[in-house]
């Protein structure tokens, strides 16, 4: 044994020494992978956000097409280490933490092996290339819109708040383990243990060669994509924590990756924060930048961001193959929206584990929020609810509400011009500006709204018309708006490309995290501040919370996002509150006192 022991670690050495030897010192660099390691308090509090627990589990792991992994190679992964023992599993939920993701509930049925939240098992993805069935895990929504943060002895749960996610970490950690599964010297002892893992302990050899091609099979698309974006700096520009350039990245698997056009794909320069997405549903128009009015849109669009896989290349292009889950992308929808607003998943509640709310800092909150506030982000949701009459009453129209053609009452969210709130104008303006070539569609250059827009209803109504779903039931079914309806003053259906950004009701803003729609300013007393009062540098990652300025601890942390406010999309400008001449770009009031803001702190806390 001490023979055997010693042979091992003379491997050990010589590999460690060869990789060296090949790479040098900066490149080791590209093969490490550096994420925080948490420390979660032992006491888990779950909100009440009007779901059962069976909700909240069919929320988490509910599948919506996207494929990360087939299933069992998922689960035989080891994680990206430099020595041929390995070191871990890749699935193991303390390493899967270290990216963000919360850990998740088993469940028999959907989450056998306890995945984090948003790890979706989809036991019959159908490949839309070879039309061929298998087990696959994959992301759904969650994975971004679950958050939890940390107090003391407890760790809340948020359903539906950003997410403290690094997928940029987690991409380069999952192609680094399946890359060291095939790279010689990394794959040494590697590969036959993740073979016998997948295979069973009695495979044979040409079973394990077979394995092995389909990984290599696998792995060199992503690879070349990977080479692809690195030689066009698609990424160079990095998002970090609870961040992601949602519209660019959909719109680079749309008309880059699926029409297999390298040309379509655009810089990503406007990372957002994860938003909030309880109330979503019954808002008139969603995204930052105000631009889609349709939850098939929403949803599809999403799913293809995440990796659903769609052919919009060669001769079959026109039957826009795919795999997107819509009946799972439905469920996910109606546990999200309910039958009206506040019936589905509400905003959360100020915790009973947090201080107590300071009744009189509220009250006097509230007249400031009216005065300040009210005027963008509308009244708090449970008033607009109050208000909001029933269908039959929609002659008498209230001004906050829009009455969609299906008869909906819908949130009128206002849109505030870029040239108005003086906020970073990446995402509204890299998005109203983008097009691409349709290539083997043969329709020519279309804006993203006009692809987006193309591609996510072509593949609903194909899906409709393949499983004989009528108009009317698509209708009441996906909440979806009717294509041909206007639902502007200028015509635009379902997508448009303005460039404002949207203000929202700010039921449970307290548990956002970082503020504005790219999360450049740390916490609520900083938003209510001048800019010259906002760090220009700070770290993200951390989930201790702080409940007296609201936000997350930005103390540099190992592991943690380093955010530079001078980068392209990063701009912690407008939205400010301070004393300027009348109509003075992002300058939206006058300059608070402390205790005004404060105060009107209290009353964010309180709805």
């Amino acid at each position: 044994m001490k023979r055997l022991n010693r042979r091992y670690l003379l491997l050990s050495l010589l590999a460690l020494a060869l990789v060296g030897t090949i790479f040098g010192r900066s490149l080791l660099a590209d093969l490490r992978v550096d994420v925080p390691e948490y420390q979660r308090p032992p006491e888990l509090v779950l909100l009440d956000q009007n779901w059962t627990p069976e909700q909240r589990t069919a929320f988490h792991f509910t599948p919506q097409g996207t494929r990360l992994l087939p299933y069992a190679w998922f689960m035989a992964l080891e994680q990206p280490c430099l020595s041929p023992f390995g070191c871990g599993m890749f699935a193991d939920k303390a390493y899967l933490s270290r990216f963000g993701f919360i850990p998740g509930e088993v469940d028999a049925r959907l989450n056998p092996d306890g995945l984090p939240v948003g790890f979706a098992i989809d036991k019959a993805f159908v490949d839309p290339i070879t039309r061929q069935t298998s087990a696959v895990v994959g992301l759904n929504c969650a994975a971004c819109h679950t958050g939890e943060f940390y107090y003391g002895k407890s760790v809340v749960q948020v359903e539906g708040a950003p997410g403290t996610i690094e997928v940029a970490a987690f991409q380069k950690a999952l192609g680094l383990a399946l890359g060291f599964n095939l790279k010689f010297p990394f794959s040494m002892g590697r590969y036959s243990r993740f073979a016998a893992r997948v295979l069973g302990p009695n495979a044979t050899a040409d079973q394990t060669a077979q394995l092995k091609e389909s990984l290599s099979a696998y792995v060199r698309p992503l690879l070349a994509e990977k080479d692809m974006a690195e030689a066009m700096h698609l990424y160079d520009n990095k998002a970090g924590f609870r961040r992601t350039d949602a519209l660019t990245r959909i719109g680079n698997a749309v008309f880059g990756t699926n029409m297999k056009i390298d040309a379509n794909n655009a810089v990503a320069n406007a990372p957002v924060r994860y938003p909030q997405i309880w109330d979503a549903s019954w808002f008139d128009w969603i995204q930052y930048n105000s631009s889609i009015a349709d939850p098939l849109v929403r949803n599809i669009g999403e799913a293809l961001g995440v990796r659903a896989q769609a052919v919009l290349y060669g001769p079959d292009a026109a039957r826009f193959a795919n795999s997107i889950n819509m009946p799972g992308l439905q469920k996910l929808e109606a546990l999200l929206a309910g039958d009206a607003p506040l019936k589905g998943l509400r905003s959360p509640q100020w915790p009973s584990v947090l201080p107590a709310l300071d009744r009189q800092k509220v009250a006097a909150g509230a007249a400031l929020y009216a005065k300040h506030c009210q005027g963008c982000h509308l009244r708090p949701m449970e008033e607009l609810v109050a208000l909001r009459p029933p269908p039959a009453a929609a002659a008498n129209t209230p001004s906050d509400y829009w009455v969609n053609n299906l008869g909906r009452w819908l949130v009128k969210t206002v849109g505030i011009p870029l040239e108005e709130i003086g906020t970073d104008p990446h995402e509204a303006e890299d998005f109203a500006k983008r097009t691409a070539d349709t290539g083997a569609l043969g329709l020519g250059r279309k804006t993203a709204r006009e692809g987006l827009m193309l591609v996510t209803r072509t593949i609903a109504n194909n899906f409709f018309d393949a499983n004989k779903i009528t108009t009317e039931e698509r209708l009441a079914a996906w909440r979806s708006l009717d294509p041909g309806a206007a639902v502007d003053p200028e015509g635009y259906t379902l997508v448009r490309d303005y460039q404002i950004y949207k203000a929202r009701p700010l039921d449970g803003a307290w548990a956002n995290g970082t503020y504005l729609h790219n999360g450049s300013v740390p916490s609520l007393y900083l938003l209510l501040s001048p800019q010259s009062d906002r760090p220009s540098t700070f770290h993200v990652g951390s989930k201790e919370f702080d409940p007296v300025n609201v936000g997350f601890s930005t103390a540099p942390m190992k592991g943690a996002s380093k955010f530079d406010t001078s980068l392209p999309g990063n701009s912690n400008s407008g939205h400010e509150f301070r004393d300027a001449p009348p109509k003075t770009k992002g300058v939206i009031g006058p300059l608070l006192t402390h205790e005004q803001r404060m105060q009107i702190i209290e009353f964010l806390k309180s709805i």
